[in-house]
């Protein structure tokens, strides 16, 4: 006679391990934003992990996989930074002067180099070129401000202030925590 064993302790144990493995991640993307906020002025801690906890805690194992998710994030945010620049074109089109165009598409143009240089950033952080990867994600980092820079050498108010802050914010994330695997 063959005798059944349940799956049932294997689904418990698997399940544990999941949770744990989630926790272990939670606690990586905690500390390591606790770090990094503690040494740079430029990031903030419950924005780091708010950001950082989603997308990291399935993905990062350790201090790399944080850091190249980190530059994933910022990468996919430079991409929506770009097509928000887009919509403000289309959308204000008529009512909008040459200097607030030229602006825009300048923005553009940082949104898709800032978008490569990040996803170039995580592959090379995956790679354990750290210090190349800190060259792709300073690079980063200066877009959003060049941006909003250009508004306000017009005295134009930009429309992607929000989009350039989180940007910023996110590509320093990325520096910072890239700063500690060299």
């Amino acid at each position: 006679m063959i005798r059944m064993i349940s799956p049932q302790p294997y689904f418990r144990s698997l399940f544990l391990l999941l949770c744990l493995l989630r926790h272990a991640s939670s606690d990586l993307v905690g500390d390591a934003c606790g770090q990094i906020a503690d040494g740079d002025p430029n990031v903030d801690y419950a924005f780091c992990v708010e950001s950082l906890r989603p997308s990291a805690s399935a993905t990062a194992r350790d201090l790399r996989g944080l850091a190249a998710a980190a530059a994933r994030l910022a990468a996919a945010n430079a991409t929506r930074a770009d097509a928000a620049a887009a919509a403000a074109m289309r959308g204000r089109a008529e009512k909008m002067g040459r200097y607030e165009r030229s602006c825009l598409e300048s923005c553009q143009e940082l949104f898709e180099g800032a978008a490569e240089d990040l996803a170039e950033a995580a592959r090379m952080v995956e790679g354990g070129r750290f210090e190349d990867a800190g060259v792709r994600l300073s690079a980063a980092v200066d877009a959003p401000v060049t941006c909003e820079d250009g508004f306000r050498e017009g005295g134009i108010a930009s429309p992607l202030t929000a989009e350039d802050g989180d940007l910023f914010r996110l590509a320093v994330i990325a520096l910072a925590i890239n700063a500690r695997l060299k």
